[in-house]
C-alpha cells in the first residue's frame, strides 16, 4: 500500500506543523521575555507570563491557518522566534549582572 498526498493535504500538514511547533516556540520565548521584563517579584512574573501562553498559543494557531501565503507565514514566524530567542538570551545575560 502506497501513501500519496495531494497538495491540499501537504499544505494542511505544513500549517499544522507550523501551528504546533512554531506556536509553541513563539509563545515560550515570548513568555520568557515577558518574565524578564515585568517589574514584579520573579516568582509572580514567571506565573503571569506563563498564563499568557494560554492566550498567545491559540492565537498563533488560528493565525497560521488564516494566512494566505504559507511561505510568508513560515518566514514571519521564524523571524519572530529568532528575535524573541535573541532578546530572551540578551535579557538573561543582562539580568545576571544586576
Amino acid at each position: 500500500m502506497r501513501l500519496t498526498l495531494n497538495s491540499h493535504q501537504i499544505e494542511v500538514m505544513s500549517r499544522t506543523l507550523l501551528a504546533v511547533i512554531g506556536g509553541s516556540a513563539f509563545s515560550i520565548f515570548l513568555s520568557l521575555c515577558i518574565s524578564f521584563l515585568l517589574p514584579i517579584e520573579k516568582m509572580h512574573a514567571v506565573a503571569w507570563s506563563t498564563m499568557l501562553v494560554f492566550i498567545v498559543f491559540p492565537v498563533v494557531v488560528m493565525w497560521s491557518f488564516s494566512v494566505n501565503n504559507l511561505k510568508k507565514a513560515v518566514s514571519l514566524l521564524s523571524i519572530s522566534i529568532l528575535f524573541l530567542a535573541a532578546a530572551s538570551w540578551l535579557l538573561s545575560i543582562l539580568g545576571e549582572g544586576i
